[in-house]
């Protein structure tokens, strides 16, 4: 087995900008209605490409459908595949307990399904995913499946734990893939980092506005990736992961420190008020492109 470990130092998030946000994001997809033309947003804006195709919009066993049309081909190149269709179902949509949507993948490259569940997403306290995606064309190789899980109820604690606090027993962000070949697991721990680091729990619900966009304090975040190999094939893979050891960290640990330096470049830079979000993301819906990629 080989495992990776690094730690950075980053910017934190406010709470209370975060938690508005996703509840801001939510009343847009809310107000939108669907009809014999498609998906509308609140001021009438058609949605590009989606349309409900079964039960009540927005309710357990709505399902849509996504279309996604190739973009015009330049000139010189073969014409890009045949328009693509994705289904999205829904599988339960209450803010006060969760919201479950699954999306169907069929297509030349990859078959597969995805499921996330948001638990009480007026106020998220967690976000669990599964997928597994397989080659249609067959062979023992070419299929993987994957879970993840994000206890932002766990993570908000962490951060506004006193110094010295013991870390806790499971950390707030895990995920594991497993292919034929073998498994990896990820986890993601996090603690406040130094003494100039503001407590986000319920004092930095109380920040103000500039303190949202400058974030809240400073966070130390751990990151470690443990690869196992099937049991026929743990001998030549660890003398694989022998000879390539120092690579493999260097590489980890190099993707590692670029990943915090732009969430840092990002978060310094000062971030969007809730409202500004809503507005970027609105246009963003109306402009989709269905020849480029969908959601997700």
């Amino acid at each position: 087995m080989a495992r990776l470990q690094h730690t950075v130092t980053v910017a934190a998030l406010d709470r209370c900008w975060f938690e508005e946000c996703a509840a801001l994001l939510l009343d847009v997809v809310e107000s939108t209605r669907t009809g014999p033309d498609g998906t509308l947003l609140e001021g009438g804006e058609p949605v590009p490409g989606v349309r409900l195709v079964k039960g009540r919009h927005l309710r357990a066993g709505a399902r849509y459908t996504v279309t996604q049309d190739p973009a015009p081909p330049t000139p010189g190149e073969a014409p890009q595949a045949p328009v693509e269709t994705l289904t999205i179902g829904i599988r339960e949509w209450r803010r006060s307990t969760a919201i479950a949507v699954e999306q169907r993948v069929a297509s030349a490259d990859a078959v597969g399904r995805v499921t996330l569940r948001l638990r009480t997403p007026d106020r998220p306290s967690g976000l669990e995913a599964r997928c597994t995606l397989r080659d249609p064309a067959g062979g023992f190789l070419r299929r993987i499946s994957g879970r993840a899980r994000i206890d932002l109820a766990a993570w908000w604690a962490a951060v506004a734990a006193p110094a010295g606090a013991l870390p806790a027993a499971r950390p707030p962000v895990s995920a594991r893939a497993r292919h034929p070949l073998g498994r990896a697991d990820l986890s993601i721990a996090v603690r406040p980092a130094g003494d100039g680091a503001r407590k986000a729990g319920a004092d930095g619900r109380k920040a103000g506005a500039d303190g949202r966009k400058a974030g809240a304090g400073v966070w130390e975040v751990g990151v470690t990736v443990a690869v196992r190999g099937r049991a026929l094939l743990r001998p030549p893979a660890a003398l694989v992961l022998l000879l390539f050891r120092f690579p493999l960290k260097r590489a980890f640990r190099q993707g590692i420190d670029e990943t915090a330096a732009r969430w840092n470049e990002v978060v310094e830079a000062g971030l969007p008020s809730p409202e500004e979000l809503r507005a970027e993301f609105t246009e963003a819906v109306v402009t989709r492109n269905p020849g480029e990629a969908g959601p997700g």
